[in-house]
């Protein structure tokens, strides 16, 4: 969801975009294409309903492709997650903002969350950078050396490995958008030099993260 309400200015969008982002987790839980397009449909109704203006050109059809994109992204990062989302909102607490999120259960998942990033903390996030790149190079040298030897991972191990990278996927898409806004917006060419070089090393970490995902799925259990 980070990088759908990222620089948003207006609270109210961000709402509107958090809501988007939990009907595209939601609808991608139903295995069948069709049955999927079927909820996109009646969620745009839903929508349609809601505003006594007709929508102006191109909303419709721009609408339905964002759920399709977030289901899509969904369905790719995540395909063993099956719970349902009944609640995801932002709320506002003075100069802070926080997502609560409502699981299959009744109970509620709360985080702070930054959708101004200031680009002065480029330093920081180039150290984090710096270290997810250095680490999931060093994980794709052990993998390699892994699915050589049978039975080094149980299916819990694999299992959490593959949540980790799956979620480092998901965060390098919000790194991305971060990065990417702040080079459009840095006035000197030698910032946007630096932040281009990140943003290609952001796509160094996405193929070794890949790849480690790929060994996972084909190392042999014990």
């Amino acid at each position: 969801m980070l990088p759908h309400v990222m620089f948003v200015r207006d609270f109210e969008e961000r709402k509107k975009a958090t809501m988007c982002c939990c009907l595209g987790w939601n609808i991608s839980l139903f295995p069948d294409v069709a049955q999927r397009e079927q909820h996109i449909e009646m969620v745009w109704k839903m929508v349609e309903a809601d505003n006594q203006e007709p929508p102006p050109p191109g909303l419709k059809e721009g609408f339905k492709q964002d759920l399709r994109l977030l289901i899509s992204q969904k369905r790719e990062l995540f395909p063993w997650l099956n719970t349902n989302i009944p609640q995801a909102m932002l709320r506002q607490h003075g100069s802070l903002e926080f997502l609560s999120i409502q699981t299959g259960n009744s109970d509620m998942e709360e985080i702070q969350l930054a959708p101004h990033p200031d680009p002065l903390g480029l330093p920081r996030i180039i150290e984090a950078l710096r270290g997810i790149h250095r680490d999931t190079e060093e994980q794709v040298k052990r993998m390699e050396h892994a699915k050589r030897t049978p039975g080094v991972f149980s299916d819990i191990e694999r299992t959490q490995m593959a949540t980790a990278y799956c979620v480092q996927r998901a965060d390098l898409i919000g790194y991305h958008r971060m990065l990417t806004v702040w080079r459009d917006t840095q006035p000197a060419p030698s910032v946007k030099r630096v932040i281009g070089h990140w943003l290609d090393v952001l796509d160094e970490i996405e193929v070794n993260t890949k790849t480690v995902l790929g060994i996972l799925v084909s190392v042999k259990l014990p």
